[in-house]
């Protein structure tokens, strides 16, 4: 079962959108607000950065060693015992995240939703829910979340207008007036989150193009950072950053300010129906990472067998994890991004250079150079990586160059999101051509040609 599975672009995109932002939106927006202050809406560049840069070393993984995962891989560079000991800490890894999710899930539900359902029974339905998918594949996942990830982005895209009456530009103001070292340490803190992009290191034999991949990852990181970056500056200009930092749940009070006329003001249930089941795949992909984790020591292919002992130790694991919220919060907060951090840095350095020296060329997704597809597909790279050292850039103008002038402050504030903006649509022009490059190689020996 393991190697029958095969994502297409779009799919892996989705889910790497669903899974790095569907968790970040239960708390951790108010440590963002606590930090950076009305300047929180700055704080996705470095992750996303971070995030693009393991996506790029696991897809030359998977250039390197076809077929394979990220367990499989381990074994291979470090060998049986040293191989079975890191495996062992990235399984640890990938059981704190699942614990995390489901846990502050639960505890949300808790807080605003079930306050009268014990949390443990909300917890296992959870387990249960996860335990269920485990008996079936990525792929499954991924064709679930096609229904659900879509909408729940295009109604995140759509608060700015729901919320328009509720609206002050005035909280935002001025603009890049935090400091230096409080907009860095903002930017820090969600690598953690970003950094559960390692989770598809145990599905990269379900990947047959790396550079494909590659792209189809970024696009999703993109999608993360600028959805991100629109909620919270939502978020702030509705709130303010002293209230946001201040609330449990900041989103979801958020979204309760909504009142479409009289009769639709309760469209936190709509957002809230939309949201859950992203979530739960979010939970379903790193349950199944977690899964073949195991599956790998055993040599099983077949790792559906570890569903149920795995399941329930999750369930009692979660229930003993993180009793009160605001240990959940600092633990995710502050925590969280120096656990990715240490574990992360070394293991990608590792499997970067073996992979190097282990390189197989990309002919299945290459384009002949000359092509009008393949200058597209070069102009949409240098695009994109213009656009995010743009938004860069336009942080340390606004910081050291324009003494933070109320004039600057908005040219910097508008540069930026309409940067941020062209990085993710150069990243969706840069998917598309690689897979209109991909199915023009597969027919070019039927034809005998490459035409455009």
């Amino acid at each position: 079962m393991i190697h029958k599975q095969v994502i297409n672009h779009r799919q892996t995109a989705w889910l790497v959108g669903n899974v790095l932002l569907t968790g970040m939106l239960i708390s951790f927006f108010h440590s963002l607000a606590g930090v950076a202050k009305m300047d929180a809406w700055f704080s996705q560049v470095v992750p996303v950065g971070y995030a693009i840069l393991v996506a790029f070393v696991l897809a030359e993984m998977t250039r390197a060693y076809p077929g394979k995962n990220m367990f499989e891989i381990v074994f291979i560079i470090f060998g049986k015992w040293f191989g079975g000991i890191v495996n062992i800490v990235i399984l640890l890894y990938i059981w704190l995240i699942i614990c995390l999710d489901i846990k502050g899930a639960s505890k949300f539900f808790h807080a605003t939703l079930l306050p009268q359902t014990p949390i443990e029974i909300t917890l296992i339905v959870l387990v249960l829910l996860i335990m269920y998918y485990g008996k079936t594949s990525l792929e499954i996942a991924a064709r679930v979340n096609e229904m659900y990830f879509p909408v729940f982005f295009l109604l995140s895209m759509c608060m700015y207008v729901l919320l328009g009456n509720e609206y002050s530009f005035e909280r935002l103001e001025p603009i890049l007036s935090t400091s230096m070292n409080r907009l860095l340490v903002s930017n820090i803190l969600p690598v953690g989150i970003y950094g559960d992009i390692f989770l598809f290191g145990a599905f990269l034999h379900a990947s047959t193009h790396p550079r494909l991949f590659f792209s189809a990852m970024k696009h999703g990181i993109l999608i993360v950072g600028f959805t991100a970056t629109m909620l919270l500056l939502i978020l702030l200009g509705v709130m303010g950053y002293t209230i946001a930092s201040r609330l449990n749940f900041p989103m979801f009070i958020l979204v309760q300010q909504i009142h479409v006329t009289d009769f639709l003001d309760r469209v936190e249930i709509v957002m809230f129906s939309l949201w859950f089941p992203a979530f739960a795949i979010k939970v379903v992909v790193a349950y199944l990472a977690f899964l073949v984790g195991i599956g790998s020591f055993g040599g099983q292919a077949h790792y559906p067998i570890y569903n149920f002992p795995a399941g329930w130790m999750i369930a009692v694991t979660s229930i003993l994890l993180f009793q009160r919220i605001p240990d959940l919060d600092m633990f995710l907060s502050y925590s969280l991004p120096l656990v990715v951090l240490i574990l992360q840095l070394p293991l990608i350095t590792i499997f970067y250079i073996k992979s190097r020296m282990n390189r197989k060329m990309d002919e299945q997704v290459s384009m002949p150079e000359g092509t009008k597809l393949y200058r597209f597909f070069r102009y949409s790279v240098w695009v994109g990586a213009i656009a995010m050292l743009g938004c860069v850039l336009t942080i340390l103008a606004g910081q050291f160059f324009l003494d933070k002038s109320e004039l600057g402050g908005i040219v910097t504030g508008i540069s930026f999101t309409v940067l941020f903006f062209i990085a993710l649509l150069a990243s969706y022009a840069e998917m598309q051509a690689l897979n209109h490059g991909k199915q023009k190689t597969a027919r070019k020996k039927a034809s005998g040609a490459f035409r455009q």
